[in-house]
């Protein structure tokens, strides 16, 4: 990440560090002490009194106002899930059906049409077989 000014004192006033591109955080500067909101390289001054001593209603209107500025910037994109979704399904190529459980227990995909196909026709009918349980769950 490159380095970035405070907007209060106007000094260097971050630690370097690289944040993943979903994460805001809130980061007190080196120098001034002051707690800015740091989004996708961007920073916005908060206004820590009103943080620590303002009314419900002045917070929540303070923090409303500082993610204001990140949607006017475009840099919120509040985009619906199903439609993601169905954008990533056109684009991406079909994924091949995996062999067993043994030979990719670390992806998070869930699983094809073949996969729950072969689940209904052979696998369900085995798993009352304890060779056959042991085999593919350990």
């Amino acid at each position: 990440m490159r380095r970035v000014r405070c907007p209060h004192c106007n000094e260097y006033g971050f630690p370097p560090g690289r944040l993943p591109k979903e994460v805001i955080a809130v980061l007190a500067c080196q120098h001034c002490e002051e707690l800015s909101v740091l989004f996708r390289g961007r920073v916005i001054a908060l206004n820590k009194r009103v943080l620590e001593s303002g009314t419900l209603e002045e917070r929540k209107e303070h923090l409303a106002d500082v993610i204001a500025q990140f949607l006017e910037s475009g840099m919120l994109d509040f985009q619906a899930p199903q439609d993601q979704e169905s954008q990533q399904e056109e684009q991406a190529p079909p994924r091949p059906a995996r062999e067993s459980v043994k030979s990719a227990p670390h992806q998070d995909m869930p699983i094809s049409d073949q996969e729950m196909e072969r689940f209904l026709t052979i696998d369900l009918k085995c798993l009352d077989n304890p060779a056959y349980f042991k085999r593919i769950f350990g």
